[in-house]
Formats: C-alpha cells, structure tokens, sequence
C-alpha cells in the first residue's frame, strides 16, 4: 500500500518545518483519553499504515499536520460506517435548528438557491436548506449515512462519493463544507476542487479546527483534535488563506472564541473548468 510522506505544508506548500510531537508522545496522551483518540491508537496499533511518525508545524503558516497520509483504499475503508453517525442521528432537530439558522443568514450573501452540503453525513444541513426555498444535494463517502439520509429526507438528492463524483457542469450557489477539509489527504487539491464548483456570485462555508488559536497552540499535544488518521491536517487562519488563494475572489474569516475556523468565501468569477 502507497503511503505518501508529506515534505512540504499541506496548506502553504513551504518546505520549513519542525516536529511537533512524535508519535510516541502522541499515544501517551491518547491512551489515557477518555475520546475517539484511544480507539484510534489501537487502529494504529492494528494496522500500521493508518500511523504516522510525527505531527510537523509548519514555520511559515503555523498548520499542524500528520507526517504521513494512509492509502486511499486504507482510508475510504476506514471511513465506512464512520462511528460518529450514531451520535449524529440522536441529534438531529437540534442540528436541523442549528443549520436552518445558519442557512437563513447565509442565503443574503447569494441570489441563487442551488445548494451543496460537501461531507453531509445523515443529510441535516441539506433538509435544513430545502426548507430555507434551496434545492439541495448532499455528498457523502459513507454509503451508509447517505441511505440514512435519503429514507430521513426524501425531498433531496444524496450522493455516494467526493466532488469528482458530481457531473462536470454542476455549479452550486451556497457550498457548505463544515468539518471536512481536516480529514482529507490533499487538501489544498480538494479546496481547489471545491471552488470550481462554486457559481459565480456563489459563496463557499467552510469550517475546519484552528490550530493557531492562542487557548490550543500552546499545547498542541493534548488538544482532542489532534486525532490521526481522522484529522490529517489542522490549518491555522494563516494557512487556510495560503490554501484558498486564487480560488476565491474575497475570503472572510470570522472571529471565534472557540479553536474553530469558520471561513465564508466568495466567487465573482466563472469557475475554472475541472480537469
């Protein structure tokens, strides 16, 4: 299986970086979790190509990052049946109340009513949107999360797989991708991607873990984010701009007193095609 080794910055591409912690540091503090993080180290443990050897920080940007990626195959298998879906659906008129919040005051910021929910798990934010006047979609890799979405929510359409799944041509007015970007193994590829599927006029959401924050940067260690092979990469406000860079006509990046980027990105643009 073809593990890749990370030698630059997965979200500003310098190559000036320093260990963070190693993987032995690491399984001290998850191991003695009370989270996913002591599940995850006996994965590690069980199958050595989900490992890493260190989490890197880049110098210039301040993103944290595993310094090694798993196999695709390794990691679509891993995300099947993804275990928070259990928790997820015990919430859902509360995540439906939170989302139809949200939409509302994102719907002013765009004219057109196309939505994309990019990672929807059991399709929260996609009903969210119907109701709020959007026709909806929803893509997802967990095959069953999206028949637990669909039997939930009819009205929407729900896809199986990543946004090389969507048809080339299919443009989206708000694109919302909450809790995503920190999973996936080339995220600066997978933002560029996001944005051509962005309308002109449309605008991006887009929410990962802020490794910058001043209540986490000093103790990167024992932040509960920081739980490999589900978070790969854990941008700082710095690099998530680096990453979007020339994708998006104007990024927002809004204050939080939480360790939790929430990014709004907007396209004037046409969208570049796709390869």
């Amino acid at each position: 299986m073809d593990i890749v080794r990370r030698t630059g910055c997965p979200a500003c591409g310098s190559a000036r970086l320093r260990v963070a912690f190693t993987r032995a540091d690491w399984q001290v503090v998850a191991q003695a979790s009370i989270d996913s993080r002591r599940d995850f180290a006996r994965a590690m443990a069980a199958e050595p190509a989900l490992g890493f050897e260190a989490f890197l920080v880049c110098e210039d940007c301040a993103t944290l990052f595993a310094d090694r990626v798993p196999p695709p195959a390794l990691l679509e298998q891993f995300y099947q049946h993804y275990h928070g879906n259990p928790g997820y659906a015990e919430k859902i008129p509360r995540k439906l109340a939170l989302e139809r919040r949200r939409i509302f005051a994102l719907k002013f910021l765009t004219r057109g009513r196309r939505f994309l929910d990019i990672g929807c798990n059991i399709g929260c934010a996609v009903e969210a949107a119907r109701r709020s006047g959007f026709t909806a979609t929803g893509l997802e890799l967990d095959a069953s999360a999206v028949a637990a979405a669909a039997r939930r929510f009819p009205g929407n359409r729900f896809l199986v797989g990543t946004l090389e799944t969507l048809a080339p041509g299919q443009y989206f007015d708000l694109v919302q991708c909450t809790e995503v970007v920190e999973h996936v193994p080339e995220p600066r590829d997978f933002l560029a991607r996001l944005g051509t599927v962005v309308a002109p006029g449309g605008i991006a959401l887009i929410t990962t873990p802020d490794a910058g924050h001043r209540s986490v940067r000093e103790a990167l260690l024992e932040w509960p984010e920081v739980k490999p092979p589900e978070h790969l990469t854990l941008f700082s406000r710095a690099g998530m701009r680096a990453a979007l860079a020339g994708q998006f006509d104007l990024v927002w990046i809004l204050p939080n007193r939480k360790p939790g980027l929430q990014v709004i990105a907007r396209r004037n643009r046409a969208p570049k095609a796709r390869a």
